[in-house]
């Protein structure tokens, strides 16, 4: 693996424990990781990087999307959230192919780099595709084999046989995409599904990523149906667990927070589509810190956001908690940009490995151009995490590394073919719902 030196940075927002900003050093990159961050580095590298227009961050971790989702973007907006599912995605997804999915992932991840993303947390149909096409643009992240059994029994155990083949099939990708099992709601799956799907979790060290608590009537009609709210019926169930990464949680009552917090379980807080829903209510987000839950952030699918870029989710996540709760000073730009690095990296128990910039952390960099009207100026330290979360948007990256590769590289990329890639994918769409 090559070694690059990104030199003389503009800024460096390293993201750790001091969250220290640097103005004039480099990066040197060694075998995938941060070698060293200094102002002055004396070793040559093969690939070097003129910084001194750049900021440079930790790539952003999307901690929750569905990405072949993209095929539909735009296809049915403006609905409740069940009218939405029931009546508009679930017909077109049962036409779907492994082939639909894998170009719908691709194109969502080349929109995951283009503004900034280098590790994503995914749920799916044909996870295998989605591994292939994270594998082939040279992304990061979890593939999660979307689980649902309707109360079905012979629908369960098909679900069970797949997941089981899932887990062994994915670890034929880089170890850069990492399997794991995605029961989609408590309102989907049954006891003996979700049981089931534990006990896997277990056995193979793996992630469960699940929807929960996104809608008021989705609370309503499962507390009529089983006597108790979710997560109560989760936690009475044993799925609750540190394992368990839950999409969404914005209708928590204070003692479903507190079990949250004492059960372990990361959550993934999605403002943009949460609001586009119009579910009602904010995700607790003060109080799930105050109890001890790891917060990050996640875009939600191309479907129902409708973008993957995460400067967009930080500003909304930014500007909902203030405008909730009467108070600009909720949920600063620095909480923010924590909730999409060095807390994405913790909700998938990587917080050892990424999510901000030291020596012996993987190198997953992003470089933005300082020098776009909408980031000036950039003189002082103190305004530059506020640029981030309040100016940045997806168009001022130019640099993507991951691992220690330059998978983008001053708006192209380096692995795929673009135009191409645009091509095959309309032609699909068109014939996928053409009516």
């Amino acid at each position: 693996m090559s070694s690059i030196l990104i030199k003389n940075c503009r800024w460096i927002v390293t993201q750790d424990e001091e969250r220290s900003i640097l103005k004039n050093c480099s990066v040197y990159i060694e075998d995938g990781l941060i070698a060293e961050v200094s102002s002055k580095i004396p070793v040559e590298a093969e690939n070097v990087i003129d910084g001194s227009r750049m900021i440079c961050l930790p790539g952003l971790i999307n901690l929750h999307t569905h990405s072949p989702m993209s095929l539909l973007r735009g296809y049915a907006d403006d609905l409740p959230l069940m009218e939405w599912l029931e009546n508009k995605i679930w017909p077109v997804e049962r036409k779907l192919s492994p082939y639909h999915c894998y170009l719908g992932a691709l194109v969502s991840f080349m929109e995951m780099v283009k503004t900034g993303t280098t590790f994503f947390v995914d749920m799916y149909w044909n996870p295998i595709e989605i591994a292939r096409a994270a594998d082939e643009i040279g992304l990061k992240g979890v593939v999660s084999i979307g689980v649902l059994d309707d109360f079905k029994s012979y629908l369960r155990d098909f679900m069970i046989r797949e997941v089981e083949k899932f887990i062994v099939d994915v670890k034929r990708f880089s170890p850069r995409v990492i399997g794991a099992i995605g029961p989609h709601a408590p309102y989907t799956c049954s006891e003996e599904l979700l049981l089931k799907c534990v006990d896997i979790a277990e056995r193979e060290d793996c992630l469960l990523h699940i929807h929960l608590a996104e809608t008021r009537r989705e609370q309503a009609l499962f507390e009529e149906k089983f006597g108790v709210r979710e997560v109560t019926f989760l936690s009475n169930l044993g799925f609750l667990s540190p394992k368990v990464l839950a999409a969404h949680c914005v209708w928590l009552s204070k003692n479903e927070v507190k079990l949250l917090g004492e059960s372990g379980v990361r959550v993934a807080h999605c403002p943009v589509s949460n609001m586009k829903l119009a579910v009602g209510g904010v995700a607790p987000l003060p109080e799930l810190i105050e109890c001890g839950v790891t917060v990050g952030l996640g875009t939600d699918g191309p479907a129902s956001n409708n973008s993957l870029d995460m400067f967009e989710t930080m500003k909304f996540c930014s500007l909902i908690h203030k405008h909730h709760r009467w108070d600009p000073t909720m949920a600063s730009a620095q909480l923010v940009l924590d909730l999409a690095t060095i807390n994405g990296a913790k909700a998938v128990m990587l917080e050892n490995v990424c999510g901000r910039i030291a020596e012996g952390f993987a190198a997953d960099l992003v470089l933005l151009n300082s020098f776009e009207v909408n980031l000036l100026p950039n003189i002082f330290p103190h305004s530059i995490v506020s640029h981030l979360v309040y100016s940045a948007r997806g168009f001022n990256v130019s640099h993507v590394i991951v691992d220690g590769e330059l998978i983008y590289s001053n708006g192209r990329f380096t692995r795929v073919d673009e135009g191409e890639i645009y091509s095959r994918f309309l032609s699909e769409v068109e014939k996928l719902l053409s009516p």
